[in-house]
């Protein structure tokens, strides 16, 4: 009786530990810690720079938080440069690489994956793989488009030249919002859906 009692208990002990490990593995493929960097990103217009150790977590909720210098801050899907690696972003949450001249085919990206330029190719990088992904750009499945190659865009009578890694957020019927990243300026344009050719 008392041999059966040891084993529950063990069967118990080792069920739990299971659970720890399992749990603690799959936050780890959620969370990403980049140590004593440079990093900014656009939110409206407004720059927002970050220094020193940077922990992103993506929660089950599909909410992606960055912690830095003990302040957490919700991330939607703005990509995060590297202010000391040119041309190399971060993405916060998944995306979609869509090739227009391949019938529009399109492949997921999953959240926190780089891309970086090296002689003008983009190149996507998730943990040991990388690859090149020429002739596509970027979506998110909602407002914001980010273009890999140079670009040009129309919003009304106004034509806007954008460099590789900028990108464009179009509201419907509202707003386009434009970063270029060579310049590093942010535009904010008003217009109506018949004004936009983006």
């Amino acid at each position: 009786m008392k041999k059966d009692n040891i084993v529950k208990i063990l069967f118990v002990l080792v069920g739990i530990a299971v659970i720890v490990a399992v749990s603690i593995y799959i936050g780890s493929l959620n969370t990403t810690k980049l140590e004593e960097e440079q990093f900014y990103q656009y939110f409206g217009g407004r720059k927002v720079e970050y220094t020193g150790t940077l922990e992103i977590s993506r929660k089950t909720n599909g909410i992606t938080s960055l912690k830095t210098n003990d302040i957490y801050i919700d991330l939607d899907s703005t990509p995060i440069y590297y202010k000391t690696e040119e041309n190399k972003l971060l993405f916060p949450q998944d995306m979609a690489i869509v090739y227009p001249e391949n019938q529009g085919q399109m492949q997921k990206i999953t959240h926190f994956s780089t891309i970086q330029l090296e002689e003008e190719i983009p190149y996507l990088q998730y943990e040991n793989n990388k690859q090149s992904i020429e002739n596509s750009f970027l979506f998110d499945g909602n407002d914001l488009y980010i273009f890999l190659e140079p670009t040009t865009i129309v919003v009304g009578e106004n034509s806007y030249e954008l460099s590789p890694l900028s990108y464009a957020y179009v509201s419907y019927r509202q707003i386009v919002e434009i970063y270029e990243k060579a310049s590093d300026t942010y535009e904010i344009i008003e217009y109506t859906s018949r004004e936009c050719n983006c």
